[in-house]
Order: C-alpha cells, then structure tokens, then sequence
C-alpha cells in the first residue's frame, strides 16, 4: 500500500507544481455560503485578465465563466452566476477541474479534491477549504492539499490561522502497557512522515486538517493501517492496541532517564547530559530538526549509570555542515527503544 501512496503523490505533486507554472486560474479557496458555492481564484498570468477563456469542470458539468474582470495577479470571488451554465457543486463528494483557453490549449491549471474523493475533507458550516503546500521532510517535492479552515477570509491573501489541528494519543500493549518507541507514520506528503511515542506511549503532532493514511509500527512491524480526520482547532485523539504480548524489560525503569543540555539556547555549541539505569547494548543520541529530520546521531560511550554523562554537540549536521538557527530535539535511545527527548534552541 506504501508504495502505492507514494506513486499517487508523485502523480499529485506534479500537478502542483503545474499549478504553479501552468498559466490559468488557480483555485485558493472554497466555500459553500446558504448553500451556494464561492470559489477563490487567483489569476496565473491570464492575459487579458479577464475569466473570458477560462472554465470550470466538476461531476455536474462543464461550462465557461462569463467574460468578467479578473484582477491581475490579485484575487477574485466567483459563484455559479459567473459561469455561462450555472453548476451546482456538491458538498459532500466533488472533484474540480479548472483551466484556461490560452498557451496550453486548455490544459487544465488547478485540480481540487475533497469530500471522498480526496485528503481533502468537506468544509462544515462556517468554514472553507484553502489551498496549503505540504513540504515533503525527505525529498525536494511539495504537494497541494486544501484544508478545511474554521477562519475564513474570501478575496483576502491572510489564510494564516484555522487550518491546522492536533493529532495524539497513546500507542498500547494487549495488556495496558504502554508502548514506548513506537512509530506513527502519516501521509500526506510524501516521504517517512514520523511520530514517536514517548516513555509513556504517548504522542502528539500539530497537523494541517486534512485526511491521513496512518500507519502504526513498532519494531519495525506494522500493526496497523488506518485512517484520521484532523479538524481544525480540535484534538483528535487515538489509542492503538497492538497485539504484543509483552514490551522491553525495563519498561518500567524508562521514565529514570534523564536528557538536558546547557546552555541553551546555545551557540555554536552545547553540552548534552544524560543518564539511564536500563540495560542496553547500544545507546546512541539522535538530534533532528523541527520537521522530523535527523541531522547529528552521537554514539553514547559508557556503562549504564544513574550519574550524569556528557557528550558536546558543535552544531554541525553528520556531513559536518553547520545547522541552521531554529529548534531541535535531542534524542536518547537504548537498543531501538527512545528513553528520554528534550528541546533545545540554536540562536546565531
């Protein structure tokens, strides 16, 4: 199924980047108002600026816009009086087709999907749909999904709020026992999107509010394989069960570890100090950045002890290239399992 997502969000961010270079309109928002739609467009270099030329295709139809004025580069607001023949959306299961009589020959410049048909989920009453890139953590590609929005701002550029949403929960054992060190992966976008469960099993991520692709592993093993809805402002909150029979030996002693740094914030280095009474075989420390990404694995030396160790981070990433300023996350794990994390802060 993996790999199957992955194809379909190569074939969907090369539709966004034509968004971007393809001329025609470009759909940033939508939104249903006593049950009639209103569609945002921005103008991609249509010339004359006019929607003349410019069309709209969903499940009820096909039909041209009426010869109107279409602000360039600006925004405009278009209903279905706007079109030639008036179409109806529907709100629950739609796909949307736009795109302009010009130099493409009427290739089709923006795509919008959502009810069923998509990531993209049906807008409730008092909210819209506005079109945000998903920057892919792993490989240089970004996709277009529209996310429902409790803000609203038709015919304005300030899509800044109401859009994103907190994903958590707690990842389990059969018997209650909490799962430490399991992964959550999530798609969109593309890439290993991760989420790790902390001593306690738990987890939390803010997210765009959009529909996911979950899958659940630990040890490597995938357990489950489902599907969230994330609204915005809300939490949506998950437990996962996995059938496990019984988790590491020194469950119970997690939560004794301990991770700090100092100074922090710090530049351009910092001292990283830790201790964990588990015994494990192989300790290393991970520290990645704010979307996920490791940029530094430090071997840990020593004996597990309840005294503090030390270890210094200069800052560089493991090709030895200095990090950008920002936050990151130190991570201690023993054996595969994450014993302790802890923020720190690079200013420069």
């Amino acid at each position: 199924m993996k790999y199957l997502l992955v194809f379909w969000f190569l074939i969907s961010a090369t539709f966004s980047y034509a968004n971007i270079i393809i001329e025609g309109p470009c759909a940033y928002e939508l939104q249903w108002i006593d049950g009639e739609w209103h569609l945002e467009l921005k103008n991609n270099y249509v010339f004359p600026p006019t929607l003349d030329g410019c069309y709209l295709q969903c499940n009820a139809g096909y039909s041209y816009f009426n010869s109107i004025s279409f602000p360039s580069p600006g925004l405009t607001v278009v209903t279905k009086e706007d079109l030639i023949d008036p179409l109806e959306l529907d709100p629950e299961y739609d796909e949307i087709v736009l795109g302009w009589d010009g130099q493409y020959g009427g290739y089709p410049s923006c795509f919008v999907y959502y009810g069923n048909s998509h990531y993209s989920m049906s807008p409730l009453e008092g909210e819209s749909l506005v079109r945000k890139p998903f920057l892919d953590p792993v490989l240089p590609l970004a996709g277009h999904f529209y996310c429902r929005d409790n803000s609203p701002t038709m015919g304005q550029y300030n899509d800044n709020i109401g859009f994103t949403g907190t994903f958590s929960g707690n990842v389990i054992n059969e018997q209650g026992a909490p799962l430490p060190g399991a992964v959550i992966e999530y798609y969109p976008p593309l890439g290993a999107n991760q989420i790790f469960t902390n001593s306690d099993g738990e987890f939390s991520q803010e997210m765009n509010t959009v529909r996911y692709d979950i899958l659940v592993k630990y040890d490597e093993v995938t357990y489950i394989d489902t599907t969230i809805c994330v609204a915005p402002d809300s939490n949506t909150v998950c437990t996962f069960v996995l059938p496990i029979a019984s988790t590491s030996p020194y469950l119970p002693e997690l939560s004794k570890a301990k991770l700090s740094n100092y100074p922090n914030p710090f530049n351009p280095s910092t001292k990283i100090q830790y201790s964990f009474s588990q015994n494990v075989s192989k300790t290393i420390i991970e520290i990645f950045n704010s979307k996920g990404q490791i940029v530094k694995t430090i071997q840990c030396i020593g004996e597990p002890s309840d005294e503090l160790q030390e270890v210094t981070w200069n800052g560089l990433d493991n090709s030895g290239n200095s990090v950008a300023s920002g936050v990151y996350y130190a991570r201690l794990k023993g054996d595969g399992i994450i014993l302790k994390e802890s923020k720190m802060l690079l200013l420069k």
